[in-house]
């Protein structure tokens, strides 16, 4: 996801404040980490310039002092982050766009943060009544502005998807704005097995544009009873191709990238700051731990989706599902209790780790799986991303299935104060300055 990404409800507030200033323009100042590999300013903090700061205000323009702008250089260059200028133009009722003011502003200030601040993109932003319009600071290329939390909402102008037509019957349910938006994100599916597979077949009947699907495995034999658009003949194949091929059998036109590896490894976590939204759809305690963190780290909204059938001697007791939207202002698996420390450690272990470690023991075993139980947690997890992203009036991002009595529950979980992954004390909005749990390969190329 490039561009700028505030958590919820920052943008909303900040927005708020810096236009009820009686029709005069206002100024704010956000510090974010920049994400190359994304092109992304991730905001870890933005508050309006205090009154004694600007040299001079009016309704048209707002002017700031400058040894304000020098503590703002100073800081920048304290902590690394890029500095985005901020300000309001009061008049516009829709997406504003920068003046010539803004311009000669700009061309001064411009050079004097690439000489005093942090060797990084600095950005200007501008906010509307009703939108707002980025760039990266003293030029015309613009960015997107994203705010991150229950829902994902795009500020700055929307994309331009010119023909809806075999979306028309989505469009009538929830508008063109809504069904543009879904078409242009770019989707991450990690794992596509049972539940990724299913992600992936109603991603491309949504009219998703651009997916990455990501999983190490192969297709089994013992796979056929539940992945999506497997046939006999592809046992062996690696599941990301088949995958692959139903999404384009449904869309042509769809862009669709498989990678045949592992979520957990270094060089793959590094894709997830570059996606809009992710599905999780993995049984790896570790890779739900890498994304989980990812998803507050650098603000991409994931759907963690998650299915449990228990029998004993043929005899079904329990089928359960869970649903779990992770993003700002929601809680993390950590706080919900969804991750288990032993077997994380165990899945980032080689096979010779884990035989010569006598406090990790245990191996995976094949769980019980249905199609239709996994049909009906996929549905539930791809109808939360329409809540997430459209106008469909879905409020709950944490869902509960029970099979057996025919039941969706929401759930009511807290976030933890100082939660090492989702709290501003922990992984939060803080970039590639934090480590992921990410198992990273050694000099000889060896996992480690």
């Amino acid at each position: 996801m490039s561009g700028i990404r505030f958590p919820s409800p920052i943008y909303g507030q900040l927005a708020a404040t810096l236009l009820d200033a009686h029709a005069v323009e206002s100024c704010a100042i956000a510090y974010a980490h920049y994400v190359p590999g994304a092109d992304a300013w991730i905001v870890a903090d933005a508050s309006p310039v205090p009154d004694g700061a600007y040299d001079c205000r009016d309704r048209i323009s707002a002017v700031l002092k400058a040894e304000y702008l020098l503590e703002v250089a100073n800081r920048s260059r304290v902590t690394g982050m890029a500095v985005i200028l901020i300000h309001t133009h009061p008049g516009y009722s829709t997406h504003p766009i920068f003046s010539a003011t803004d311009d000669d502003g700009e061309a001064q200030i411009a050079p004097y943060l690439a000489r005093r601040g942090a060797p990084v993109p600095h950005a200007a932003l501008v906010i509307g009544a009703n939108g707002c319009r980025a760039r990266r600071l003293g030029s015309n290329d613009e960015i997107k502005v994203w705010e991150v939390g229950r829902n994902l909402a795009l500020h700055s102008p929307g994309p331009d998807c010119a023909d809806l037509q075999r979306e028309d019957r989505q469009v009538r349910a929830f508008g063109e704005p809504g069904q543009r938006l879904l078409k242009s994100l770019r989707y991450g599916v990690i794992g596509a097995g049972g539940t990724g597979s299913l992600a992936c077949q109603q991603l491309a009947h949504l009219g998703a544009m651009d997916v990455t699907v990501i999983d190490p495995d192969e297709v089994e034999t013992t796979n056929l009873n539940r992945l999506v658009g497997s046939v006999p003949g592809d046992v062996g194949t690696p599941k990301v191709e088949v995958a692959a091929r139903m999404i384009r059998a449904v869309n042509p036109e769809a862009h669709v990238t498989e990678l045949q590896a592992d979520i957990v490894d270094a060089h793959v976590a590094d894709l997830l700051p570059t996606f809009n939204f992710v599905f999780l759809c993995t049984d790896s305690h570790a890779s739900r731990a890498v994304v989980n963190q990812a998803a507050h780290q650098y603000l991409v909204p994931v759907i963690d989706m998650g299915v449990s059938i228990t029998a004993s001697d043929c005899v079904i007791t329990h089928v359960t599902g869970r649903i779990q939207m992770i993003a700002p202002g929601l809680p993390c698996l950590t706080c919900t209790g969804a991750l288990d420390g032993k077997a994380i450690l165990r899945e980032l272990q080689t096979p010779e780790q884990r035989a010569a470690d006598p406090y990790v023991q245990g191996v995976h075993e094949p769980q019980p799986a249905v199609i239709s139980v996994n049909s009906t947690v996929t549905s539930l997890a791809l109808t939360m991303l329409l809540g997430a992203v459209t106008p469909v009036p879905t409020r709950p991002r944490h869902l509960a299935y029970d099979g057996l009595r025919g039941q969706v529950s929401e759930m009511a979980v807290a976030s933890h104060p100082g939660c090492i992954v989702c709290s501003t004390a922990g992984a939060r909005a803080k970039g590639s300055i934090w480590p992921l749990p990410v198992r990273r390969a050694s000099a000889k190329g060896e996992k480690e």
